[in-house]
């Protein structure tokens, strides 16, 4: 098989079509996303109980690979909160965090985490991620916003004390108990900032705000000396490029007891970084390969074995200050990570000073701007359904673990899903006296021989109790009713469950003298019916393209001429002549079906009467019509 250089490859395909009018937003960007990795990445290693040089190694190599094997233009991959959190879960009960093992583990488990998710992509298993739908997104994403604003606060108002670990109502009340304790110049340092980037957006927006912003902060503080005056800045970190690893053999035979962590953290990953993509991507227009996608952030998490890094996914943050710092191509990413590899050897001393009041200023904005409150109300007035799943999954990211916020959105989806199709619409149909075309019967308008009955839905597991308790219903209904004819123009998938109800009911449709027919049959549901056997059962004459051909094979095979006789309902154009036993409309010389006995006469009427002697017949321009 010959693989081109663009598969083993990807990132050749947009490197290719760079525009040299996208190098200068990417380069604006990609600074102004460096600038807010190295705190996050700093305060990600300490939650994963890793030293804080680990969580900025995570920010170089894995970010690069991650850019060039993904198919998100701005996707930024590298450490992140919930990763973070399930991999201190993880090793914790191993070993000691912060200790020589410790860190061995951490950087064989990116290598097992990004085994598993290469393994996701190349077995295209993508597609299971379209059960995150626009509303569990749109719910999430409002959720995350609202987190990392709160979560910024304490930053912004200079606390010491954070609590990173508090629940969304344990912060709230945290902040409320620690209001007298805030520092005023920290407060100033961050509406500043605030003030900078929002100003700059309406006024001149192709303007980098949050890196002005975040430069003119640091002057402020280098200038006054304002770090001795309470103010909290980052403060110094190593100056040092990623050193290359190798596991041990040691860390290779603890694969069974990391494999479970590996699994969930692989997971949770693959969720987290595509539902970033697609959030960004329903923005930016741009089409995702999430197959493509997987197989990236394996790569990137892989790699950061081998240069001292940690588990990661795609970060929310980043990701969204990338975008809406202009970032236009992958590349605005890599300069990310090239540029906090430069920060770390070049420019420590001039970072320490950064404020973090500015970056929490910076944070509350691209926070702010996550909130897509035309999509949400959208979502909210569309159905019922989409709303109580943006509702859910929004109140879930707030008050249970973040991690598990998406799958609470899925699995209530998946659930109302279910529960739509498992009842599918069914109705009775009438041909229309004047054009002929199939239309909703009323109550006491339904022939006294043939129900027509039109499944709107799948007949599967799901649905098929449903489907059988309907037509019994029916057939209740109509004792003396013997023919049954079903509409299956819009049931596009059938199983053996479907099957199975279709035995019931033809077992009970053939007691009473009568036949099962099927009109409107796709291709699909025709193989299973012919693969399970019911098709020699049912009698394939029964199954026909269209609905009047189905109608007058069961009138030819199966109507009694003196039910028909009897009956003062006009449904179809037949139903005249047959009313004169002409059966000959057929076709000449066909005789009418002989359903009685010989010792039956016709006025044994109990036998022939319709179901409900009340029922008047149709309008004269009907009978005229037929």
């Amino acid at each position: 098989m010959h693989l081109s250089a663009e598969i083993l490859v990807p990132s050749l395909s947009w490197l290719r079509e760079y525009k040299p009018r996208f190098l200068k937003p990417d380069l604006l960007a990609g600074l102004t996303v460096a600038v807010m990795t190295i705190p996050q990445a700093m305060a990600y290693a300490l939650i994963a109980g890793l030293p804080v040089q680990y969580g900025l190694y995570a920010s170089i190599v894995p970010t690069i690979v991650g850019c060039l094997w993904g198919s998100s233009a701005h996707l930024i991959s590298g450490p992140t909160t919930t990763v973070s959190l399930v991999v201190f879960s993880t090793l914790s009960a191993l070993t000691k965090p912060g200790s020589i093992d410790y860190i061995q583990l951490a950087l064989f488990l990116s290598l097992l985490v990004g085994m598993v998710k290469m393994i996701l992509g190349f077995a295209r298993l993508g597609a299971l991620l379209n059960f995150v739908s626009h509303a569990v997104l749109t719910g999430y994403m409002a959720g995350a916003a609202v987190l990392i604003a709160f979560n910024q606060l304490p930053g912004l108002l200079g606390f010491h004390q954070h609590h990173h670990g508090l629940m969304f109502y344990q912060q709230i009340g945290s902040i409320i108990h620690q209001l007298p304790q805030v520092n005023g110049i920290t407060l100033l340092l961050g509406l500043l900032s605030i003030g900078v980037i929002v100003g700059l957006q309406k006024l001149k927006p192709a303007l980098p705000g949050s890196l002005i912003a975040l430069v003119l902060a640091t002057t402020l503080v280098s200038l006054f000396n304002l770090d001795q005056h309470g103010v909290a800045v980052v403060g110094d970190f190593p100056r040092s490029l990623p050193p290359l690893h190798l596991p041990a053999m040691q860390d290779i035979l603890q694969t069974s007891r990391l494999a479970p962590g590996a699994l969930a953290i692989a997971i949770l990953g693959l969720v987290e970084a595509v539902s970033i993509a697609k959030s960004i991507a329903a923005q930016s227009r741009q089409r995702l390969n999430i197959n493509r996608e997987f197989i990236g952030q394996g790569l990137a998490n892989a790699s950061a074995c081998f240069f001292s890094g940690y588990p990661g996914s795609g970060s929310f943050v980043r990701s969204a200050l990338n975008y809406s710092a202009g970032g236009k191509t992958p590349l605005s990413g890599i300069i990310s990570a090239v540029a906090v590899a430069a920060m770390v050897l070049l420019a420590a001393p001039l970072a320490a000073r950064l404020p973090m009041s500015a970056l929490a200023g910076v944070l509350m904005v691209v926070s702010y701007g996550m909130i897509r409150k035309r999509d949400i109300l959208r979502t909210v007035k569309t159905t019922r359904g989409d709303a109580a799943v943006l509702v859910v999954t929004f109140l879930s990211t707030l008050f249970l673990n973040i991690e598990f916020a998406i799958y609470v959105g899925v699995l209530l989806s998946i659930g109302l899903h279910l529960a739509a199709v498992s009842h599918p619409r069914i109705h009775s149909v009438i041909p229309d006296p004047d054009t002929g075309k199939m239309v909703d019967s009323n109550h006491d308008e339904i022939c006294c021989q043939m129900e027509i009955v039109f499944i709107e839905g799948s007949i599967f597991f799901g649905s098929a109790e449903f489907v059988l308790d309907d037509l019994q219903r029916r057939l209740r209904n109509h004792p003396k009713m013997a023919n049954l004819l079903i509409r299956m123009h819009k049931v596009n998938t059938m199983d053996a469950s479907g099957v199975n109800i279709l035995e019931l009911l033809l077992e009970e449709i053939r007691e009473r003298g009568g036949g099962l027919f099927f009109a409107g049959v796709n291709y699909r549901v025709f193989e299973v019916i012919q693969n399970s056997g019911l098709l020699k059962d049912v009698d394939a004459t029964h199954i026909r393209t269209t609905t009047g051909a189905a109608v007058r094979k069961a009138m030819r095979d199966y109507f009694d001429p003196r039910i028909c006789a009897a009956c003062p309902v006009f449904i179809f154009r037949e139903c005249t002549e047959l009313k004169r036993a002409n059966w000959e409309i057929f076709g000449q010389g066909v005789q009418p079906p002989r359903l009685a006995t010989d010792n039956e006469s016709p006025g044994d009427s109990d036998r022939f009467k319709p179901d409900d002697t009340a029922v008047a017949a149709r309008s004269e321009k009907g009978k005229q019509g037929k």
